[in-house]
């Protein structure tokens, strides 16, 4: 009886754990209950336990680390994600337009391409 507590109990610890952790970095709780379930399910499925005990611990480190580095670093760390995420989306703008995007392209790339 006392084993079938244990495989239950492991799991349930495991994803508050990381729910908790992903919740503090990103805020979400909906990307925590997510994130959570994945060492919940391979908890209770009995496979790659070692995956999930990593993966929360990982997850709880950065929440660790995060939570002690100073607040002028977050806000650094803050302005240059929200560089990258326009970035990001600046060039998926481009792939949504073909014309746009054969305006960056050298001419040297352009023949490799049609090789």
């Amino acid at each position: 009886m006392e084993r079938y507590i244990v495989r239950f109990v492991k799991p349930v610890s495991l994803a508050v754990i990381t729910f908790f952790s992903v919740y503090f970095l990103t805020g979400s709780s909906f990307i925590g209950l997510t994130v959570s379930s994945i060492p919940l399910l391979l908890g209770w499925l009995g496979i790659m336990e070692m995956f999930a005990f990593g993966m929360a611990a990982t997850v709880f480190i950065f929440a660790v680390t995060w939570a002690v580095v100073p607040v002028k670093m977050k806000v650094f760390v803050g302005d240059q994600a929200g560089a990258f995420a326009e970035e990001l989306r600046r060039e998926a703008d481009k792939g949504m337009n073909p014309r746009e995007a054969d305006k960056g392209v050298k001419e040297a790339d352009k023949g490799v391409v049609t090789r």
